[in-house]
């Protein structure tokens, strides 16, 4: 007598393994909701914080010399390049006057001395060439602007403030200047400019940096200007805190016990870049709060601490 052989078709196959693979993910799923989702938690911890407004600004040299022709003439010569350090007395340009450009033969008598028609433009005092205006051959006018040497140790920072920000700024108070790559450097509000400007409505205030050097003009910077500072305040790292789309309702995962936690609506005060503040509810520092693993847990869940 011949045994019959059963072949399982592939789909009968596929089938089998769909139902497996669905039983296992569905089996997993459960232990995951019955055991709890894995959190680490810390505790509120008391800070000192303070409160910042932050206000574009710009570097300046307040001391410059501008270095204007005196004749109308073509430059025959540059002495120095942008950049080089410059001395009073020190040539800056030679201009030959229109007239002796025309012709070679052109001498004009001035007492004991006979005038060929060249020249010499110096500083008048000590710098560094900021700016350069014209290039050999150029033709330039009675007046125009030839060069710019400014005075290094008189670089300032112009504080540009919104007039519905005046009263909070106070002169002689500290502030910090942070550049665009970071760096941060203590400043000092010296002096108000009495006038505002047209279209942005700020006022300029002049921020004196101390003894930094190497710092360029007409960078943009931040700064900061403290304006209240809160000491022994309830603090959590901002990891803690949840908020939905519009960033309009904050709240933190506090534990109930050591497998529960709830959500608890919050409101935030001063914060920097890693605390926040909690004005309320007002916190002890022995609850445990949900600082990592609260994204996306329902208003009660069941944890388990990992941490």
């Amino acid at each position: 007598m011949k045994k019959k052989i059963f072949i399982l078709s592939p789909f009968v196959i596929i089938c089998f393994l769909i139902i497996f693979t669905s039983c296992s993910s569905h089996k997993k799923e459960e232990d995951v909701v019955e055991n709890g989702t894995p959190v680490k938690v810390s505790q509120p911890t008391l800070s000192s914080l303070t409160n910042y407004l932050r206000l574009n600004a710009n570097t300046l040299f307040l001391k410059k010399e501008i270095v204007r022709a005196t004749f109308q003439g073509y430059i025959q010569k540059i002495y120095k390049g942008i950049g080089d350090n410059v001395k009073a007395g020190d040539v800056l340009f030679q201009l030959i006057t229109k007239e002796s450009y025309a012709t070679d033969s052109l001498k004009i008598k001035l007492k004991d001395a006979t005038f060929n028609g060249l020249v010499n433009f110096k500083a008048k005092t000590n710098g560094i060439l900021t700016e350069l205006n014209f290039n050999v051959g150029d033709f330039v006018s009675d007046g125009e602007q030839l060069a710019v040497v400014s005075n290094p140790n008189s670089l300032a920072v112009m504080l540009n403030v919104p007039y519905q920000h005046i009263s909070r700024i106070k002169l002689n108070s500290r502030c910090i200047l942070v550049f665009p790559n970071g760096k941060t450097i203590n400043g000092l509000i010296a002096k108000s400019l009495p006038s505002v400007d047209p279209i942005a409505q700020t006022q300029s205030f002049l921020v004196l940096c101390g003894d930094e050097k190497n710092i360029p003009t007409n960078l943009n910077l931040e700064i900061k200007i403290p304006v209240n500072i809160i000491n022994d305040a309830i603090v959590l790292p901002k990891s803690a805190i949840q908020t939905n789309e519009t960033q309009s309702i904050f709240w933190i995962m506090k534990l109930l016990n050591d497998s529960t936690a709830i959500k608890v609506p919050i409101t935030k005060g001063i914060e920097n870049d890693s605390l926040v503040q909690i004005v309320n509810p007002k916190l002890s520092l022995g609850d445990k709060i949900i600082i990592d693993g609260a994204y996306g847990l329902p208003d009660t869940a069941k944890i388990i601490i990992k941490n």
